[in-house]
C-alpha cells in the first residue's frame, strides 16, 4: 500500500510540474531561512555555556542609574571581597586590567625588539574554576601562583615567538621586569564572552583597590538580592556618594554576553531582541510557505478532481485519501528540505560575513533528528487542510470539478500572508527612514575626516602637552591634533564634580571629557562664547598651584590645590542658572571631590556621545585632566591621503616610543558602528520582506489559478457577450484586491504599534509618516495585481469555443 501511495505521489509529481516546482521552491526558501537563523540564534545563545558551574555563577555591574551611561561591570576589589564572608558565596573570581589599572604596561621587548601585548589580565589560580581553559604545555595554576610569571595563548605564543612548543621558558620584558613564560593555553572560543592571551599572577590582598571584573559562585538558594543590597551599601559608604540611587546587579554568566554594551567590555555583546527578532521572522516565514502549500495544493484539486472521484468510487476509504495527501506533502517537504539545505550550505559563509560570526553546519544525530521533526511537523500542518478537503468533498461535486470546500479558509491564509507582507515592508521603511535619520543626525561634533590613534599611555600624553603632536601637526593634510581620553562615539568614562559661583551642583553623575589644547577644533565643536583651550595659556592645563620639583623625588600630595581651564556645554550652564552663555566665560568653578580650581574660559554647543539611545547630558571638557591608563589621539585632516600619513604617524609613533603597534580608525566609521545594531536590524527585515513577498505572490499565484480555473466559464460566456480581456482580468483581480484591503485593516494598525513601540528606545527618532504606510499597501496591492493578471490575461485570452463545447 505504501509504494502505491508513494508510486501516485511521484505520478502526481510528474503531471503537475510547475506546482510542483513552485511549492518545492516556497517551502525550500522558508526552511533556507529558518536553518540559517537557527544556526545564528544557536550560536548567540551559546555563549558561555562552556563555563563550569555557569548556572551558580554572576558578574558583578554597577548601575549608577544616570542616563546615558551603562552599567558599569567593573567593582572595586576590597568592595568584593566583603563577600567572601557570606555563607552563600561560594567562591570569588577576579579578572584586573593590568593596563588600564597601571599595574603593567601592555609594551614588551624580547631579545631587544618591541611588541605589544594583546589583551593583557592579572589574574589569580582559581582562574579554571570559572573559566574552561585547555592548556597545552605547562602549569597554568603554577604559572599563577608565583610573580612575573606570565601565561599566554596559542596564537600570542606562535606570534611572539614562531611556536607554542618554542615559547615555553622564553623571558619577556615588561617595564625592566622579567616575566617567564610558564604555560601556553589554548584560544579562547568564539561564543565566549571572555577575552585574553596574556595572563599574569596578581596579589588582590595587596592591590585590592582597583576596580576589577568579578564574578561570584553562588551556593544554591542564595540570597542575591541581599548580596545586590550589601555591595551598593559599601560602594555607598566607602566614596560617600550623594547618589542613593546606585545599584548593584548580579548578571548570570549565560547573560553577560547580551549585557555587554558599555566601553569596559571585554568583547563587544550581542543583541538578545534581534536573536528574538530573527526567530520570530524565520517562524513566520515558514508559516507563509505553508500556507503557500495549503493554497497551491487545493487549487490541484480541481485538475484531480475526477481522479479522486474515480478513487472515492473505486471504494477508497476516507483513510486512504488522507494519507495519500499527507505523504505527497511529506515528501514533497522532504525535497524542499533538501534543496534547503543546498541553499545553506550555498549561503552560509556569505550569512557568516554578514552576521560576523562564525556559523558552521555540523551534522550530527541531535541536528539531523531536528530537521526531520521540523520537515514531518511542517509537512502534517501543510497537508492536513488538502487532505481534509478531499475527504469530505461529495462525489458530485468532484465529478462536475466544482469544488467548494475551504474558500473561507484559503482567503484567510491569503490574507494573512498578505497582512505579513505588508507589515514588513511598513517595518523595514520605518526602520530605513530611522536608520537614516540617526546617520544624519547632528551630534555637536564633526567626525569627517578624523583619524583616531586608540590606546596610547595617558601618563606620557596628558601629563603635558606631548611633543609628537607638533610633530603630527606639521604632515601634510594633517590641520590639528588634540588628545583625549573618551572616545566620543562609544560612552563617557569620567566624571568631575563642582560647585558653581552661585552655589549650584549637579545631583547627578557630572561626565567630564579631558582633553588637550585644540580641542574645540579638532574635535569640530560649536564654540558659542569664550575661546578654545590654546598654548598660549600654558595655565589652561592640570597642575599644581605650588610647585613640585619631581627632579628630587617628590611626589605630589593629591589633596595639594590644582587649577585648571574648563570648558562647558550650553546645557551645562543653563542647568546651572545661567541664561546668557557669555555670562558664564571666567567664571571659576571648585572641585568637590578634588582640590581643583577650575576656570570655564569657553561654552560650547551641546554635543551627544554615544548613540541617539542615550541622552544629551551636560558635559564639561578638562585640559589635562584625566584618571584613565589610556587615551586617543584625534587628528583631524583635510584633503589628506591616508595610506601616507598612517604610515608617517607609525613612524613618529615608533620614534617616540608611544606603541609598537599602533591601532588607527576613522572617527566617522566609529559613529556608524555605534548603529551596528540597527543597521543590523534593517537589513534582516529588509530581506525577509522580500522573502515575504515573493511566498505570498507564490501563494497568490496558485489561489489565482484556482479562481481562474473555477470561473474559466463564466470568463467565456462574458467573453461571447463582448467583455474585453482587461475588464476580465479586472474582474478576477477585484476579489483578490478586496482581499489585500483586509490584510491593510490587519497589518497596518499591528505594523504601526510595533514600530512606535521600538522607536521608544530612542531619544532622538523619526515620527512615523502616513507615506510609508500608503506605500506598502500600494506595493502589496500592484504585486497582487500582477500575478493575478498575469493568470486572469491567459484564461481571458482561451477561445470560448474550447470551453463552452461540452455545454
Amino acid at each position: 500500500m505504501l509504494i502505491s501511495h508513494v508510486t501516485t505521489a511521484f505520478r502526481v509529481f510528474k503531471q503537475h510540474k510547475l506546482y510542483s516546482l513552485l511549492n518545492v521552491f516556497g517551502l525550500s526558501i522558508g526552511l533556507a531561512a529558518a536553518l540559517l537563523v537557527a544556526l545564528f540564534a544557536e550560536y548567540e545563545l551559546s555563549f558561555d555555556e562552556m563555563q563550569p558551574d555557569h548556572q551558580q555563577v554572576y558578574r558583578l555591574h554597577v548601575d549608577v542609574n544616570v542616563p546615558g551611561l551603562e552599567e558599569i561591570p567593573l567593582t572595586v576589589v576590597n568592595i568584593a571581597q566583603t563577600l567572601i564572608t557570606r555563607s552563600d558565596v561560594a567562591d570569588l573570581f577576579i579578572l584586573a586590567d593590568v593596563v588600564d589599572s597601571g599595574l603593567l604596561s601592555e609594551h614588551i621587548k624580547i631579545a631587544d625588539q618591541a611588541f605589544k601585548l594583546k589583551n593583557l589580565y592579572g589574574t589569580a589560580k582559581n582562574i579554571r574554576d570559572f573559566v574552561n581553559i585547555s592548556v597545552i604545555i605547562g602549569d597554568l595554576e603554577a604559572a599563577l601562583s608565583a610573580p612575573q610569571q606570565i601565561a599566554l595563548s596559542r596564537s600570542e605564543a606562535e606570534r611572539l615567538f614562531g611556536s607554542a612548543e618554542g615559547a615555553l621558558g622564553q623571558t619577556i620584558l615588561i617595564e625592566a621586569k622579567r616575566f617567564t613564560v610558564k604555560a601556553i593555553f589554548e584560544d579562547l572560543p568564539d561564543n565566549s564572552h571572555f577575552l585574553f592571551h596574556a595572563l599574569v599572577p596578581i596579589d588582590f590582598t595587596e592591590h585590592s583597590d582597583i576596580s576589577s571584573y568579578i564574578y561570584l559562585k553562588t551556593q544554591q538558594n542564595a540570597d542575591l538580592k541581599a548580596i545586590e543590597k550589601q555591595l551598593a551599601n559599601r560602594l555607598i559608604e566607602k566614596y560617600q556618594l550623594k547618589n542613593s540611587q546606585l545599584e548593584y546587579r548580579l548578571v548570570p554568566m549565560r547573560e553577560v554576553y547580551f549585557k555587554a554594551h558599555s566601553p569596559f567590555e571585554l568583547k563587544a555583546g550581542g543583541s538578545a531582541f534581534l536573536v528574538t527578532l530573527s526567530v520570530a521572522l524565520s517562524v513566520l516565514l515558514l508559516a507563509i510557505a505553508a500556507a503557500n502549500y495549503i493554497n497551491i495544493a487545493v487549487s490541484q484539486l480541481l485538475y484531480r478532481s475526477k481522479e479522486i472521484a474515480m478513487r472515492k468510487t473505486l471504494g477508497a476509504s476516507k483513510r486512504q485519501l488522507i494519507v495519500q495527501f499527507l505523504l505527497e506533502a511529506l515528501l514533497m517537504v522532504m525535497c524542499a528540505t533538501l534543496l534547503a539545505v543546498c541553499w545553506v550550505e550555498l549561503l552560509l559563509p556569505s550569512f557568516s560575513d554578514f552576521a560576523n560570526r562564525p556559523l558552521d553546519l555540523v551534522w550530527g544525530v541531535s541536528e539531523f533528528a531536528v530537521i526531520m521533526a521540523i520537515t514531518i511537523l511542517l509537512a502534517t500542518i501543510s497537508g492536513a487542510y488538502p487532505a481534509y478537503c478531499v475527504a469530505r468533498a461529495p462525489l458530485n461535486s468532484l465529478l462536475t470539478g466544482q469544488l467548494k470546500a475551504g474558500q473561507l479558509v484559503r482567503k484567510g491564509l491569503l490574507v494573512f500572508q498578505s497582512a505579513m507582507a505588508m507589515a514588513l515592508i511598513v517595518c523595514t521603511l520605518v526602520s530605513l527612514q530611522q536608520l537614516s535619520f540617526l546617520q544624519s543626525l547632528s551630534v555637536g561634533y564633526d567626525a569627517t575626516d578624523r583619524i583616531v590613534i586608540h590606546d596610547l599611555s595617558s601618563r606620557q600624553l596628558m601629563e603635558k602637552e606631548h611633543a609628537i603632536l607638533n610633530e603630527i601637526r606639521a604632515l601634510p593634510g594633517v590641520t590639528q591634533v588634540t588628545t583625549t581620553d573618551t572616545d566620543l562615539t562609544d560612552s563617557i568614562l569620567e566624571s568631575f564634580y563642582f560647585r558653581w559661583p552661585n552655589g549650584y551642583e549637579e545631583s547627578e553623575l557630572p561626565p567630564t571629557i579631558g582633553t588637550g589644547f585644540h580641542a574645540v577644533e579638532t574635535l569640530g565643536l560649536t564654540l558659542l562664547a569664550g575661546r578654545d583651550f590654546l598654548p598660549e595659556f600654558q595655565s589652561d592645563w592640570l597642575h599644581y598651584l605650588n610647585k613640585v620639583n619631581k627632579a628630587s623625588g617628590d611626589q605630589p600630595d593629591e589633596e595639594a590645590p590644582q587649577a585648571m581651564a574648563i570648558l562647558v556645554t550650553e546645557q551645562m550652564a543653563k542647568r546651572a542658572g545661567y541664561d546668557s552663555v557669555s555670562e558664564v566665560v571666567g567664571l571659576q568653578v571648585q572641585g568637590l571631590y578634588r582640590n581643583i580650581n577650575a576656570t570655564i574660559v569657553g561654552v560650547v554647543k551641546d554635543i551627544k556621545v554615544g548613540s541617539a539611545k542615550d541622552d544629551w547630558l551636560p558635559v564639561s571638557f578638562s585640559a589635562g585632566y584625566s584618571s584613565q591608563s589610556t587615551v586617543l589621539l584625534v587628528i583631524s585632516t583635510e584633503q589628506a591621503n591616508f595610506p601616507q600619513l598612517f604610515s608617517q604617524l607609525r613612524q613618529l609613533l615608533k620614534q617616540f616610543n608611544l606603541t609598537a603597534d599602533p591601532q588607527f580608525s576613522l572617527m566617522q566609521q566609529d559613529l556608524a558602528k555605534v548603529y551596528r545594531i540597527e543597521q543590523d536590524l534593517f537589513v534582516l527585515i529588509r530581506n525577509f520582506s522580500v522573502l515575504a513577498m515573493l511566498l505570498s505572490c507564490l501563494g497568490l499565484f496558485g489561489l489565482a489559478a484556482f479562481a481562474a480555473k473555477r470561473q474559466q466559464k463564466q470568463l467565456a460566456i462574458r467573453k461571447v457577450l463582448g467583455a474585453t480581456r482587461i475588464s476580465l482580468v479586472n474582474l478576477l483581480a477585484r476579489e483578490f484586491l478586496i482581499i489585500v484591503l483586509a490584510a491593510a485593516v490587519i497589518a497596518l494598525p499591528f505594523a504601526y504599534w510595533l514600530m512606535d513601540n521600538w522607536l521608544q528606545d530612542f531619544n532622538d527618532r523619526i515620527e512615523q509618516t502616513i507615506w510609508a504606510y500608503g506605500l506598502a499597501g500600494l506595493i502589496v496591492a500592484a504585486f497582487t495585481w500582477l500575478t493575478v493578471a498575469a493568470l486572469a490575461f491567459k484564461a481571458a485570452s482561451a477561445r470560448p469555443s474550447e470551453i463552452l463545447r461540452y455545454e
